[in-house]
C-alpha cells in the first residue's frame, strides 16, 4: 500500500529558500532574463504544488516528470492547477500572461523588451502584488513584484497541503449487487444461498476459476451489508453468524 500521509519533514527553508534566492537575483537581470527566470520558477513551483496535491503514486510522478510527461510543461501545469482548484482565477490569469510573455521572449533571437506594445499590454493586465506596498514605477518592476508575490503564494499553497494533509483522496468506488427480497429475512436467506454456492465452488475449483470464486467471496462481505439493518436480537445474531462464516471461509482460502 502506498503511503498517502503528509510529509512532516518539509521545512520553511525548503519552501521559501528558493524564492528568496530568486528575488535577490532579479534586480541584476534584463527583461529577457527576468521573464525566463520567473517562468522557470513558476513551472517548478506549480510542479511542486501538483505533486503535493496528487495521490502519491507512480502514476502521479509520471504525469509530472520525464520525457513528454502530460503535466511537464508550464502551460499544462497552469491549466491542471486551475482545473483542480489549487490556484485562483486571478492567479491563473497572471500565470497565463507570464506564459505568453515567456513565449514571445523565448521564441525570438531579436531584441525584445517589456515595453513593446503587445508585451506591455499583458503586463498591464497583471494583478498588483498583494504583499508589496510600493507602486511599481515600470513594467519591469510590475512583473517582478506581481509574479514574485504569486510564486510565494504557490510555494505557500504546496506547504499548506503538506502541513494540513489536504491532498487528493481516493473517491472511486465499485458497484455492489444487493439481494432480492422484500424484507430482511428474505434477503438474508438469499445471502446464505450465495454463501453456500460460493463455498461449494471454492471446494471444487482452482486456478483462474478458483481466483474468480475467491473474488466472489470477498464481494459477499460487502454485499451482506445490503441485506439490511437487523431489527431484533435474533436477526442481529443471524447476520453476525453469516459474517463470521464468510470471514472463516476467506481465511481458509486465502492465497
Amino acid at each position: 500500500m502506498e503511503d498517502t500521509s503528509p510529509d512532516p519533514t518539509v521545512t520553511e527553508d525548503e519552501v521559501f529558500g528558493g524564492i528568496n534566492s530568486l528575488t535577490r537575483s532579479l534586480d541584476k537581470l534584463d527583461d529577457r532574463g527576468l521573464i525566463l527566470s520567473l517562468s522557470a520558477f513558476a513551472e517548478d513551483a506549480l510542479g511542486s504544488l501538483l505533486k503535493a496535491y496528487l495521490i502519491p503514486s507512480n502514476a502521479s510522478a509520471q504525469l509530472l516528470e520525464g520525457f513528454n510527461a502530460p503535466l511537464g510543461t508550464l502551460s499544462a501545469r497552469i491549466k491542471a492547477a486551475y482545473a483542480m482548484g489549487l490556484i485562483t482565477k486571478e492567479q491563473f490569469s497572471d500565470l497565463e500572461r507570464l506564459r505568453k510573455i515567456r513565449n514571445d521572449f523565448a521564441h525570438t533571437w531579436k531584441p525584445i523588451s517589456l515595453t513593446q506594445t503587445k508585451v506591455a499590454t499583458l503586463v498591464q493586465g497583471m494583478n498588483y502584488s498583494r504583499i508589496d506596498s510600493r507602486f511599481p514605477m515600470s513594467v519591469h518592476e510590475k512583473v517582478r513584484s506581481s509574479i514574485s508575490c504569486l510564486l510565494i503564494e504557490l510555494r505557500s499553497a504546496a506547504h499548506q497541503i503538506h502541513k494540513r494533509g489536504t491532498q487528493a483522496r481516493l473517491s472511486g468506488n465499485h458497484l455492489i449487487a444487493g439481494f432480492p427480497g422484500n424484507d430482511f429475512s428474505a434477503r438474508l436467506a438469499e445471502a446464505r444461498k450465495e454463501y453456500a454456492r460460493i463455498q461449494h465452488q471454492l471446494e471444487t475449483t482452482d486456478g483462474e476459476e478458483g481466483a474468480f470464486n475467491r473474488q466472489l467471496l470477498t464481494a459477499l462481505s460487502d454485499r451482506i451489508a445490503l441485506v439490511g439493518h437487523p431489527l431484533t436480537p435474533e436477526q442481529k445474531a443471524e447476520i453476525g453468524g453469516l459474517c463470521e462464516q464468510v470471514r472463516s471461509l476467506r481465511a481458509k482460502h486465502a492465497v
